[in-house]
């Protein structure tokens, strides 16, 4: 488990803002204590931190902790959400994140609709879920648009020839994204074509026709928190071991309220 007291907090503001989709807007950040900023993984994943809904400048300092957090005065307290690192730049002290512009928005979702360069933020992080043995024989990812980022940082950093199945559901082909790679890629994208986020199973269909390869592979997920649960449920029926499973729910959709993470996660 990561000690929580240890992870920093980054002071940043936007450099740039660009939409890479119809749905998805990338913001990148420059400056403040960027500098200080260390990957420690392709699906690392940040809290981004903005002003308390109405403010401009931010009310919380490199020293920020969540215990601060509950003791804060609710209108000083800063709103936000999880997202992952699409790209770091170090030579440059740039960060890149994409968030989905979805409905209803939510506080990152509508802080990132209408940021503008200048906009001031804090970084929480980073953390990692994604750890796979060292030289896996093959690797299947599987997300949404919201595990898109991370899946893409992945197939970025695999080295010559390895080998990976990417299943990424997104909600139509405007929607697909480039994604290199150095290694033996094959990405199957899955339209919804209006079809709702969260409560089709495209995902799920797809993985049980997956033919699992030969060799000890690694599965990461990052999604839908039902449909991880149901994908990785899967994997393991299909004889995979639990250590080499890692799906993490990014959001739930209000008709799966009561559904939790696995266990075993």
């Amino acid at each position: 488990m990561t000690d929580l007291s240890q992870i920093k907090t980054f002071l940043t503001s936007v450099r740039c803002v660009s939409d890479v989709t119809p749905t998805v807007r990338r913001i990148t950040f420059a400056g403040g204590d960027l500098e200080l900023f260390e990957c420690i993984g392709p699906d690392q994943f940040l809290y981004l931190l903005v002003p308390p809904p109405g403010r401009e400048s931010l009310t919380i300092d490199q020293g920020f902790t969540w215990a601060d957090y509950r003791t804060m005065p609710e209108e000083e307290r800063p709103v936000g959400a999880y997202y992952t690192v699409r790209e770091h730049r170090a030579e440059a002290g740039e960060l890149d994140i994409d968030v989905v512009l979805h409905e209803p928005r939510g506080h990152g979702s509508s802080w990132a609709a209408r940021a503008q360069p200048g906009d001031v933020a804090a970084l929480w992080g980073p953390r990692k879920a994604y750890a796979p043995p060292e030289d896996p024989a093959w690797q299947l990812l599987v997300g949404d648009e919201t595990g898109l980022p991370a899946i893409a940082a992945i197939l970025r950093d695999l080295p010559d020839g390895g080998r990976a199945t990417a299943v990424i559901e997104v909600a139509d082909a405007s929607e697909e994204q480039p994604l290199p790679s150095r290694g033996d890629v094959e990405i199957r994208w899955l339209h919804r074509d209006g079809e709702e986020a969260g409560r089709c199973n495209l995902v799920e269909e797809a993985v049980a026709e997956f033919v699992l390869p030969d060799g000890v592979g690694y599965a990461w997920g990052g999604g839908e928190l039902r449909t991880m649960n149901v994908v990785r449920r899967q994997l393991r029926q299909r004889g995979m071991d639990r250590s080499s499973l890692r799906f993490v729910g990014y959001w739930r959709h209000s008709d799966h309220a009561d559904e939790e993470p696995d266990p075993d996660e």
